[in-house]
């Protein structure tokens, strides 16, 4: 009955994006993407870290593993997100001259596709994890190879064909594990507002969350870094102009400062402290900050190739949060308060 009320509610928030973004924003404008592309990479990666958990056999999981199953129903809110972004097509350049691969339709159907097979996968993989069935682990397989290489396409897809012919084989990669990034940052927050109610059984799962954040911070970092050291040590300036172009105007380079401040060196020196890493406010503000910078860096991707209205923008951020964040509050309500 959760799950279908979940579903139901993924169908009424679409409606709701979908007249809303019919009504205030035009069609060349590629606004939907910047929430999409947020929302899409923290819902995924909450149950890609359940799934891991299964494979790996961690047990410090174990109690908040259920909750974080529970937001599967809404992946399906990001192909239909999609198909509403549709109409937007026009936003590419490419689109005015489509080719075989880069056609409209052919590329609506591939990426929806994409967005659809994680939500499948989670759907067998919960069941069979709830049914404690031996075949649990091959549908968490299934679910991370669904969940890599679909972030790494909508990298590639998505967002690298507003640069065509720009290309960079670490995108991808980079885009996958910072989609894990905001599913820790996600599921930091859940465990602390579990860790309220019920300290003794969720606060160690929220101290490992927060470690993982910390140690997510260093990740970012190496693989921020890489991309410019291979276009560097490969002599490959055809890359540079990716870089140029987000380094021309005073916004977009003070936003470039921000994205590195609140990916890295924020999360990764404030959680150091043992103290900060144990304060449940702290890493709230710590995990919202990382979700900024992962907002921001997609805007940066974005602003200098494609129509943005802060309305479009803030919809989209918005109404497919809200899903989660109902779900986050229904969630902290079903356990009783107990003192810390």
């Amino acid at each position: 009955m959760k799950r279908m009320a979940l579903i139901a509610q993924v169908v009424g928030v679409s409606v709701i994006i979908f007249i809303l973004d019919f009504l205030f924003v035009p069609p060349n404008d590629g606004s939907i993407l910047i929430g999409l592309l947020f929302w899409a990479g923290v819902g995924q990666g909450v149950i890609a870290l359940a799934a891991a958990a299964d494979l790996s056999g961690g047990k410090w999981i174990k109690e908040i593993r259920p909750f974080l199953m529970e937001y599967y129903p809404l992946l399906l809110l990001f192909p239909i997100a999609f198909l509403i972004f549709a109409r937007h097509i026009s936003v590419y350049a490419w689109a005015a001259k489509p080719g075989v691969w880069l056609s409209q339709l052919f590329f609506i159907v591939r990426n929806a596709a994409i967005l659809l097979l994680p939500f499948i996968a989670a759907h067998f993989y919960v069941r069979r994890a709830k049914q404690e069935s031996p075949k649990t682990r091959q549908w968490a397989v299934l679910y991370l190879l669904f969940f890599v290489v679909g972030q790494s396409f909508l990298a590639f897809d998505i967002v690298m064909t507003f640069e065509y012919p720009w290309v960079n084989t670490l995108f991808g990669g980079y885009f996958f594990v910072e989609s894990l990034y905001g599913g820790i940052a996600f599921s930091a927050i859940l465990a602390g507002v579990l860790a309220y109610h019920d300290a003794a059984r969720f606060k160690p799962a929220f101290n490992d969350f927060t470690s993982m954040m910390m140690g997510f911070a260093l990740l970012w970092a190496g693989l921020f870094y890489s991309q410019y050291l291979v276009t560097w040590y490969g002599n490959l300036p055809e890359e540079v102009s990716y870089i140029s172009r987000r380094m021309e105007t005073p916004l977009l380079k003070n936003m470039g400062v921000y994205i590195l401040l609140t990916l890295f060196l924020i999360p990764f020196l404030s959680l150091v402290s043992r103290k900060v890493k144990s304060t449940i406010p702290a890493v709230f503000v710590i995990a919202l900050l990382v979700f900024s910078g992962l907002i921001v860096e997609r805007l940066i991707y974005l602003l200098p190739v494609a129509n943005l209205s802060v309305i479009g923008v803030l919809l989209s951020l918005v109404l497919l949060g809200a899903p989660f964040i109902y779900l986050l509050i229904r969630q902290s309500r079903g356990l009783p308060l107990t003192p810390n």
